[in-house]
């Protein structure tokens, strides 16, 4: 019975330092795996470290500005091009457009020089040949006239002849047609050709800006000799009026033919 314990108490033992021995084993690769190593140069003011260098790092960097500040400089560069190439065109746009403009004001300039120039021709007179008839240009009425001079016109209407003052009781009536023999100034009326709004303030002794711009050139007027009116025709008949070349009652086409083949 006694070594039978001694047998146990040995197994007892030899499995506590099996134990044991498992237990130090453990421990001693526990310890080893946490720690933490710092390798430290006799020289305190190194550290031994695996760095990247920083010059290099500093050197990139100034590239990568240079870099940027180069990109920027091209960019404005561009965009300033940009803008004069805008501006250049648009410049060159206008100034064609200018010059067209230029051009055509001169050809419509020519135009009118021409137009104006073959209606004068058109309503030109031969010398030998006199006014007899006249066309309003408000109301398209006709007139007949007769002169004994070729320079002053006697007006008929009613186979009368329109008089100023004269005889008659107002300012202005229809009487009886004075002969070349006896005739006076009171039934004679003087022609004026008007070309231009410079003709018109001519006569009505006016500036050229009291001339209205959309008249219609050339015409006719017609003044008499006593007074300086104008003939004038409304839808009521014929008178005489102070003399206002804006007033088309007061304006007149001529023809040298009684047939009322009226020039313009």
């Amino acid at each position: 019975m006694v070594i039978d314990y001694i047998y146990i108490i040995l197994i007892i033992l030899i499995i506590l330092f099996i134990i044991y021995i498992i237990y130090l084993s453990y421990d001693y690769n526990f310890n080893e795996n946490n720690k933490e190593y710092f390798l430290v140069n006799n020289n305190t003011n190194e550290i031994d470290l695996d760095l990247v260098n920083t010059n290099e790092i500093d050197l990139d960097l100034v590239q990568i500005n240079d870099y940027i500040d180069n990109y920027k400089q091209n960019f404005n560069k561009i965009n300033i091009e940009i803008d004069n190439n805008i501006i250049q065109n648009s410049q060159t746009k206008n100034l064609e457009i200018l010059n067209k403009s230029n051009i055509n004001l001169n050809n419509i300039d020519k135009l009118k020089i021409i137009k104006t120039e073959q209606l004068i021709k058109k309503n030109e007179l031969p010398i030998d040949k006199p006014i007899k008839t006249i066309k309003s240009k408000y109301n398209a009425q006709y007139l007949s006239t007769f002169t004994y001079d070729n320079e002053n016109y006697n007006i008929l209407a009613n186979d009368k002849c329109l008089t100023t003052r004269g005889l008659c009781k107002d300012e202005f009536c229809l009487l009886n047609c004075q002969t070349n023999l006896y005739s006076s100034n009171s039934q004679k009326f003087k022609p004026y050709k008007i070309i231009n709004e410079s003709d018109a303030a001519d006569i009505m002794n006016v500036s050229i800006e009291n001339i209205i711009s959309n008249q219609v050139y050339p015409y006719t007027i017609f003044k008499s000799l006593v007074n300086d009116n104008c003939l004038t025709i409304s839808n009521e008949g014929i008178s005489i009026e102070p003399c206002n070349l804006n007033n088309i009652k007061q304006q007149w086409e001529i023809s040298p033919d009684a047939n009322l083949c009226v020039l313009e």
